[in-house]
């Protein structure tokens, strides 16, 4: 397959902490591969398991520019399946904001 053109089969929609898309072929009907499917399925399992807090520990430690992203990934999907308030969750996308910008040096 060359540059720009589309594979026939549907590919998984997973999307890697690089910003990168898996690119596996999806599994049945499913919108994931074999691999990420499970993942989801593993992840969606803890998230309704879960008690509704989130730990202080997503904003620690935050190293460089992929942890900031990790953070505020789960920060993002914390608030979006309810496990915290959203005036604690704008308590930390501030620290995840603060954080970019010292690392950028603004």
């Amino acid at each position: 397959m060359t540059a720009g053109t589309h594979s026939e089969f549907p590919l998984c929609r997973h999307t890697m902490t690089t910003g990168r898309r898996c690119q596996s072929p999806a599994h049945g009907s499913s919108a994931y591969c074999f691999h990420h499917k499970k993942l989801h399925h593993s992840r969606r399992s803890a998230i309704d398991q879960a008690p509704v807090a989130i730990s202080t520990q997503v904003l620690y430690p935050l190293r460089n520019a992929l942890s900031i992203q990790q953070a505020l990934s789960m920060v993002v999907s914390a608030l979006g399946s309810g496990q915290i308030r959203p005036s604690r969750a704008g308590k930390m996308l501030f620290a995840l904001q603060q954080a970019s910008a010292n690392l950028h040096g603004r």
